[in-house]
């Protein structure tokens, strides 16, 4: 019982972070925005990591195992990583559409979970993941208009924060597995000093390619000022997502976990995209939806 109260204060971060992530997409328009954006916040991460880790007892801000340097290694970068395309991707499609894949990515902890930790995956739960991707499916096509329906270039961006998503959420259960007694303030403190050291040399090096080029490119002042207040709270919500869901991880499994999580989490976004967006569903959007609920029911309740 205990793993699902965490997961529902991770869902709680992840839909506030991702109501702000939606606001901050409106500004920003390419990916060198996209990646300062996140940049800053994962330094905002960083901080919060340290300031928790000197408010608890008996805590170092030296790994004391260095599998915690490379499990966060992995987090840092695949959480970067998909931190940049879910803003790219929620700025260019519905925002259901992109929360859609993010679900999708729930395959990849599920199946490396199994293979590598044995956790079992049944026969009834395998059929709940195949619904799964029918509603996925769904969702991705329900406008007749071709509004929603993906670009080629677009498709390979989803699939991208799809597959990033999903390792982000792994290393999360490699750090339960392999360390279930270090701390988890130490690997999200490290997950995001590695995450902004990372974007940090991308945006480095992708400006001095703008630079060469002769590119326009954001005034860094003017982009930041108008949306401080949402990457702030979204880094906020970010590490406490983060946090939690690897609490939960702790008594969950894989396929527990993951698709409930982003079940429901696709579910309060739904609600949110249509009252606070404004975006349009019809019934072959809605029955999709119904058809993520029937999943997520089978592969954690039978």
């Amino acid at each position: 019982m205990i793993g699902y109260l965490f997961l529902s204060l991770a869902l709680f971060a992840g839909l506030s972070k991702g109501y702000c992530g939606k606001q901050t997409s409106n500004v920003a328009k390419n990916i060198s925005d996209a990646m300062l954006i996140n940049a800053i916040r994962m330094c905002l991460c960083f901080i919060i990591g340290i300031i928790i880790i000197l408010f608890q007892k008996n805590q170092s801000i030296l790994p004391n195992n260095p599998k915690v340097v490379w499990i966060a290694l992995l987090s840092g970068i695949s959480t970067a990583c998909f931190t940049v395309s879910w803003l790219l991707s929620v700025n260019k499609k519905v925002y259901m559409m992109v929360e859609t894949f993010v679900m999708a990515g729930v395959i990849i902890p599920l199946v490396l979970s199994n293979i590598l930790y044995s956790e079992a995956i049944g026969i009834i739960q395998i059929l709940g993941i195949i619904l799964l991707m029918i509603a996925v499916y769904l969702m991705c096509t329900y406008d007749k208009t071709g509004k929603v329906r993906p670009s080629f270039k677009e498709l390979l961006l989803l699939l991208f924060c799809s597959l990033s998503s999903g390792l982000s959420d792994f290393s999360q259960k490699i750090f339960v597995k392999e360390l279930p007694d270090a701390s988890i303030a130490q690997l999200n403190l490290y997950t995001y000093l590695f995450a902004a050291l990372f974007l940090g040399i991308t945006c480095a090096i992708y400006f001095s390619k703008i630079e060469k080029y002769n590119e326009s490119k954001s005034n860094p002042v003017k982009l930041i000022k108008p949306i401080a207040h949402y990457i702030l709270i979204m880094a906020v919500c970010l590490f406490l997502n983060s946090y939690f869901k690897t609490l939960a991880a702790k008594y969950l499994d894989a396929v527990l976990l993951y698709p409930l999580n982003q079940g429901c989490g696709v579910v309060f976004s739904l609600i949110m995209s249509v009252v606070l967006f404004k975006e349009k569903i019809n019934l072959k959007g809605i029955f999709g939806i119904v058809l993520m609920l029937v999943s997520v029911y089978i592969i954690n309740f039978l």
